[in-house]
């Protein structure tokens, strides 16, 4: 049996980490602490929220109810929501660790974002649970105390960042999570996001709200269907 090397993988996390990902997300997350400047968040609340809620869309979504005036219970429960996307994420990576009890699952959990979910479901990542769980670990931390670093400087900054710019630097990281699903050669997997693609447009004009979430759900649930069909 091979002997286990943790040091090692966390090491590999935490380098492959500070490659794209890290840019990508301190993009992101610096759009956000000029959002969060402007709407009226001190310092310190911009600087915990990739912290406490991580997912850059529940961060928007927290920013603009508590600029709104909602409770907290509210603004709690819009976030969680908004992170129910991670749900069959978790499912597929979480078993993949073997982690020890309960909080543990909870922390990986939380620690877990769509570019750690792409980076260490990719082949060349560890395979041995144990491993895997430190590689996972390394590459989360590292991308959270860049996106804190990120969202103070895009804080400080807010005055010199254009609004505009500032809300395109939101959408980084989900452009980059779509260029490596492109680099996936699961037939399923790009039918799924291409549908995606084309049935958003038309459904953000009749339902704008829940456009994104409609998208996903009927384009993975087409790609599904057709499945065999590509394989075959």
């Amino acid at each position: 049996m091979p002997e286990v090397d943790t040091r090692s993988a966390a090491l590999a996390g935490l380098r492959t980490a500070a490659g794209v990902p890290l840019l990508l997300v301190s993009g992101g997350m610096a759009g956000f602490g000029a959002l969060a400047h402007d709407i009226g968040f001190a310092a310190w609340e911009a600087v915990m929220a990739p912290v406490v809620v991580w997912a850059l869309p529940a961060q928007v979504v927290a920013a603009e109810l508590h600029a709104a005036g909602a409770d907290l219970v509210a603004i709690a429960l819009a976030a969680a929501l908004t992170s129910m996307r991670f749900f069959p994420m978790a499912v597929a990576l979480l078993p993949t660790f073997r982690a020890g009890g309960l909080l543990s699952r909870l922390l990986q959990a939380h620690l877990m974002s769509a570019t750690s979910w792409a980076f260490v479901m990719r082949p060349s990542a560890p395979r041995e649970p144990r491993e895997r769980l430190a590689f996972h670990t390394a590459f989360t931390l590292t991308c959270i105390a860049a996106a804190a670093v990120a969202a103070f400087a895009g804080w400080l900054g807010a005055a010199a960042l254009p609004k505009p710019l500032a809300l395109g630097l939101l959408f980084m990281n989900a452009a980059f999570f779509m260029v490596l699903l492109a680099e996936s050669r699961n037939r399923q997997v790009l039918l799924a996001v291409a549908l995606g693609v084309i049935l958003c447009p038309p459904i953000h004009a009749v339902l704008p709200e829940a456009s994104m979430l409609l998208a996903g759900v009927l384009g993975g649930t087409g790609a599904f269907l057709f499945g065999d069909r590509l394989r075959s």
